[in-house]
């Protein structure tokens, strides 16, 4: 059986049996994330334009002026990424080092002792690879010197 799915008329027939089977909508994570981000900029439109503005009960009126703020923290969020995108489980260990707290330093240089990732948190299973992809290999200050001598060596000149 071929399970590669070769046009958008058969991914949206897995689709609808997918929402059969679960009896819910069942769509690509985009598609999710863009409703989100349009129901913030229709709060914050109903909210500002002189036109939408109502003085009674207006839906988001008490945190309207934060959804901008929301709106770069979800982008920017390891823990969105690991839960959606890598499909980790929440991470329940805090590292011993980062006691639960983000650290770039450890995500992108220097690799923690622990294997946190520099999220703050320890993996749930040791298949558990991360949001970045990224892996940091630890090498020594010979190895980087012969790296960039040999570099240097094949580049070819201007």
């Amino acid at each position: 059986m071929n399970s590669k799915i070769r046009n958008d008329a058969e991914a949206q027939e897995l689709l609808a049996k997918l929402e059969d089977y679960y009896h819910q909508p069942v769509l690509p994570l985009r598609s999710f994330c863009k409703a989100i981000e349009t129901w913030m900029e229709c709060i914050i439109k109903n909210n500002t334009e002189p036109e939408l503005v109502r003085h009674d009960l207006e839906s988001g009126r008490r945190y309207y002026k934060h959804l901008p703020q929301l709106k770069i923290d979800i982008r920017k969020s390891n823990l969105l990424g690991r839960l959606l995108f890598a499909k980790e489980s929440l991470r329940s260990k805090m590292c011993p080092k980062h006691k639960g707290h983000w650290d770039g330093r450890a995500m992108f240089f220097e690799k923690c002792p622990h294997d946190c990732g520099g999220t703050g948190w320890l993996k749930e299973r040791s298949s558990d690879s991360g949001y970045t992809g990224m892996s940091i290999t630890l090498v020594d200050n010979d190895t980087v010197r012969k790296a960039l001598k040999s570099k240097a060596k094949t580049r070819k000149p201007n």
